[in-house]
């Protein structure tokens, strides 16, 4: 489970910087990276049903919407593909990501 975070996180890194500096294969792919990254993410997580529902509907609509729109001309959702597909991934990322507290009783 480590590992799927780890790669997720790494492609979408990398997608990232994909977009601002020019990687040979990476910068030309670098919106079906962070899909790749996203879904990574949501293979090793278990979404919890009655927590995380409304972010997980949302989520799942933005990347649908995202897909349609670099297909079909969406008109404010095409030019800005990618960065709508960042923020569904750090939402899903802060939605599912794991917090552990430890409480001290003094």
């Amino acid at each position: 489970m480590f590992f799927g975070k780890l790669v997720s996180l790494v492609m979408a890194t990398a997608a990232v910087v994909g977009v601002f500096t020019e990687i040979p294969i990476l910068s030309n792919y670098a919106f079906w990276v962070l899909v790749g990254a996203y879904f990574v993410w949501l293979a090793v997580h278990r979404l919890v049903r009655h927590r995380f529902k409304p972010v997980v509907v949302v989520s799942i609509l933005l990347i649908l919407v995202t897909i349609v729109g670099v297909f079909v001309e969406i008109p404010i959702v095409s030019d800005y593909v990618f960065w709508i597909m960042e923020a569904n991934y750090l939402m899903i990322v802060a939605a599912t990501g794991s917090a552990i507290f430890i409480i001290v009783n003094t």
